[in-house]
């Protein structure tokens, strides 16, 4: 008997999932938990889930409700999050200060500075949420409904292990919009679609064996189609293909279309400028009125399964019908030309394994470099939360594709700077002031850590063994270790050889020079399974793959004398998805001493 638990069961969602989580046929018995901090919300949800079950018949089913979710997490196999933090209290101020600076968003609760900013209030309340999950529910499957879908996704990604996808309707909806658009049948409708959460594209359309690629395009010249899509009649004229996201929406992910009055006017904009803030706060009140009438029996409530893909999770995890979705998943290699480690929405098949994201493939380039330039923000955004840090929430804001289209680097500065003291009761406190650097006395030493290696050498391939019982290599010229230099700044990433060989395994080796004896520390980042060996002897084993690789995951010290010391890496490709090894050394007994140096990286002066 499944429990499928609901954080931010006040929303407008609770009805339709749980309506759709019902309609599973074979479903018969389970428990849903409803769970919201604002009790007169969740008493109005909890009692119109009690009218859904009566007038569904579901007799079996169990409803339990609280404003601590501690309560109810307890037991929960599917976890479903549609929090909201600080309700309506921000969107006023998400939009008008931004556009007060030139920054014209329509929603701003994904991208730009109002997408930045709900992440700011959003994401750490989310991590404590994932933390209380590992505690109560650690088996349990995630899913996300909360905007912004990227931001979210990525960083609980990189702080729960639990099984995790965030979920939208933009591709199944736009999908179905899509085959009206060429006037061809939904059933009949071959497609396929990758990138990012409301920037996903889709590069394969079909009908009945046939390309209908130049019917796309034809079809975006007809005046009618014109009207209704601006903005999309663009992306197919100019870039080739149609993205899975509103005109008035995705306008706000690329630096085209926002940036003038003309610009709006030509494109069908003109009263788009702060839908969100205009509509929202009336919105919610109507949403609180019509879930009221349901659960008192005067307004009829839909009973009928819909689109949304929580309900096919369960059905396919629970039940073992295998479902495909379209989910936010961690870039383990799917979309070979958007960041490595970062977040893409691509077709995911779920089972009784769970959540099975597959292969996309390359996306157009044209496309895939609209992709990195939000990527590149979400990346920003995850990392200033995770660390803290608030120059790398201004950062994130320098670099959003539409603030960057209207604002010199001063003038994001100053807004975001606004943004800050005027949200500042719902932002973390280290993000509220900058922080004050003030020297005193002698500039302390530099980190005593070299750089990361990006010239190793590296073997062929080899077949694929055990880590945990690999021996030190007899015969090293078997290896047939080369020089090898690596792109970027610090991960030596051989992908794309490895996902050619499947299961396989790969050598890195290094020679560290010492001037003196010396204590060290070996630090290693990995996301496959690793042995090293320091001077022929074992010094480190992770016989388990771990995505995406995390800096300095392994440190291990040692002593070492003076002279020079080998370094041998063993490295699984488990099957082609594994990438590659971050390293670099430590200097724990004199930071201040000029000792260390790769014999194939410039001199270290640590």
């Amino acid at each position: 008997m499944p429990k499928i638990t609901l954080l931010g069961a006040g929303s407008g969602f609770t009805q339709g999932l749980f309506t759709d989580i019902l309609n599973i046929e074979g479903l018969d018995e389970g428990v849903i938990g409803l769970v919201d901090i604002d009790a007169g919300r969740l008493a109005i949800n909890t009692r119109l889930m009690e009218r859904v079950v009566t007038l569904m018949g579901k007799k079996n089913w169990r409803i339990e409700s609280s404003t601590d979710r501690r309560k109810i997490l307890r037991g929960t196999d599917y976890l479903i999050s549609t929090i909201e933090v600080s309700g309506v209290q921000c969107v006023q101020a998400d939009n008008n200060i931004p556009l007060s600076y030139g920054i014209d968003q329509a929603v701003g609760d994904t991208i730009g500075p109002g997408g930045i900013m709900k992440a700011l209030r959003t994401l750490p309340s989310f991590i404590e949420i994932l933390e209380d999950a590992k505690r109560f529910c650690p088996g349990a499957m995630i899913m996300n409904y909360t905007n912004p879908m990227s931001i979210i996704t990525l960083g609980a990604v990189r702080v729960t292990d639990q099984p995790f996808a965030g979920l939208c309707h933009s591709v199944q909806s736009n999908s179905r919009v899509l085959a009206a658009i060429l006037g061809v049948s939904y059933e009949e409708f071959e497609w396929k679609c990758g990138g990012i959460n409301h920037m996903a594209w889709f590069t394969v359309l079909k009908h009945r064996g046939r390309d209908l690629h130049a019917r796309l395009r034809a079809c975006f010249e007809l005046p009618g189609v014109m009207a209704a899509y601006p903005v999309r009649a663009a992306l197919v004229r100019s870039l080739g293909y149609f993205a899975t996201e509103s005109c008035r929406h995705f306008s706000e992910y690329v630096p085209y279309f926002r940036k003038s009055r003309d610009l709006l006017k030509k494109y069908g904009l003109e009263g788009s400028t702060g839908a969100y803030s205009k509509s929202w706060p009336a919105g919610r009140l109507e949403v609180n009125r019509r879930r009221r009438e349901m659960a008192a029996g005067k307004r009829k409530i839909p009973l009928q399964r819909g689109y949304e893909y929580a309900s096919d999770i369960i059905e396919a995890h629970c039940l073992g019908r295998p479902k495909i979705i379209y989910a936010s998943v961690p870039n383990t290699g799917l979309i070979p030309n958007l960041p490595a480690g970062g977040v893409v929405e691509t077709a995911t098949l779920v089972d009784r394994r769970g959540y099975q994201p597959t292969y996309f493939g390359p996306l157009p380039e044209q496309c895939a470099a609209l992709c990195r330039s939000n990527m590149a923000v979400f990346e920003l955004c995850v990392q200033g939360i995770l660390n803290r840090d608030r120059e790398a929430i201004v950062h994130a804001m320098m670099l959003d594709p539409l603030s960057a289209a209207a604002c010199s680097l001063d003038e994001i500065r100053a807004m975001a700077g606004k943004l800050f003291e005027a949200e500042q009761a719902f932002i973390p406190a280290w993000c509220r002031e900058p922080k004050r650097v003030i020297a005193r006395g002698p500039l302390p030493p530099l980190e005593p850590k070299t750089p990361f290696a990006m010239s190793l050498l590296a073997s062929k391939i080899m077949p694929p063994a055990d880590i945990k019982n690999l021996a030190y290599p007899a015969d090293k010229k078997a290896l047939a270790l080369k020089p090898r230099a690596f792109k970027g700044v610090s991960f030596c990433q051989r992908h794309k050889e490895l996902k050619k060989a499947g299961a396989a395994l790969v050598y890195f080796a290094a020679h560290l020079h010492c001037r003196a004896a010396m204590r060290l520390a070996m630090l290693l980042g990995h996301d496959g399974a690793v042995k090293a060996w320091i001077d022929s002897r074992e010094a480190y084993c992770n016989p388990v793959a771990a995505y995406p690789a995390r800096t300095d995951k392994g440190r291990v010290p040692f002593d070492a004398s003076k002279g020079i010391h080998e370094i041998l890496i063993a490295f699984d490709s488990d099957w082609g998805s594994a990438e590659g090894i971050f390293l670099r050394f430590e200097r724990l007994d004199a930071p201040r001493a000029k000792a260390l140096r790769w014999d194939m990286l410039p001199e270290v002066r640590p």
